[in-house]
């Protein structure tokens, strides 16, 4: 069965990826980017080869998000983490996912104000432009040139991935929501919340080890894994116009909104995310 990490772009999924893949697939908790490999990106390439779809042509990826999944999911007793950017959306009639091939899912949320200063990096847009997508209702995060996420706006990636959580063919007991703050500033009691969460939706009990968990967030250290980043590159890093790699690992905890981001981007922000970001305690 999947267990679902998702959010919007650029919210730190990638550090919950590397966390969970460092965890439960290193032997003693210290991370390379060898392990990302063991929680893949969905939709993409490896989930839709040989299966006659055409993966450029969107409603036919979309009409068959269920059976890539369930194809993907032969052994129903094994736990498969998946990340995705995708809103838990209905499109066309077809659901994103649905309770037969879904354990759970834990979604990452990050102030979006800190969010547009980041896609704005990753994408090379100018804060017009980030924040234009942002707030775009049909917004699509185009992860490669063959295949599209739909990711919606800021706030109905989030709300749709609530809306998971309050389904009751899901409810709250298969979902998680994390506030990428407190990965940086609470990373072990957050870590552990998490291992607690899955702890309790699968079937096979695992042992939460005190000395890994130290070893993973140690390993998962923002400047680490930007030092990492120069000496072997990261192959999921944006390109530049020139072909030259675009630092994935940018800013970490010094990316202050307050310094980057514009009044007038900044107004548009809250103003269109005022009721997320109050219940999300951002404003």
């Amino acid at each position: 069965m999947i267990l679902w990490l998702a959010s919007y772009p650029k919210s730190g999924n990638t550090l919950l990826r590397s966390l969970l893949a460092t965890y439960f697939y290193s032997k003693d908790g210290d991370f390379n980017f060898d392990l990302l490999r063991y929680i893949p990106y969905f939709p993409g390439h490896f989930f839709y080869k040989n299966m006659n779809i055409d993966i450029s042509n969107d409603q036919d990826v979309i009409k068959n998000y269920i059976n890539v999944q369930k194809k993907f999911i032969q052994n129903k007793n094994r736990v498969f983490f998946l990340k995705t950017h995708n809103g838990f959306f209905n499109q066309q009639n077809h659901n994103f996912t649905n309770q037969e091939t879904s354990l759970g899912a834990i979604y990452v949320v990050r102030d979006p104000r800190k969010v547009v200063v980041s896609y704005a990096h990753h994408f090379q847009m100018n804060i017009d432009e980030a924040t234009d997508a942002l707030l775009g209702d049909t917004g699509v995060y185009e992860r490669n040139s063959n295949m599209r996420t739909f990711c919606g706006k800021w706030s109905s990636n989030y709300l749709s991935w609530k809306n998971f959580g309050e389904k009751k063919n899901f409810g709250q007991k298969k979902f998680l929501l994390i506030k990428f703050e407190d990965l940086i500033i609470d990373k072990e009691n957050t870590l552990k919340k998490i291992l607690i969460f899955l702890n309790s939706l699968t079937k096979s009990k695992f042992e939460i080890n005190e000395a890994k968990i130290k070893n993973v967030i140690s390993s998962t250290n923002f400047e680490k894994m930007k030092n990492l980043e120069k000496k072997n590159n990261f192959i999921e890093a944006s390109v530049d116009k020139n072909g030259k790699p675009i630092p994935f690992f940018y800013l970490g905890d010094q990316n202050k909104s307050e310094k980057l981001l514009d009044k007038k981007n900044k107004v548009r922000i809250e103003n269109a995310f005022k009721q997320e970001m109050t219940e999300l305690k951002y404003i």
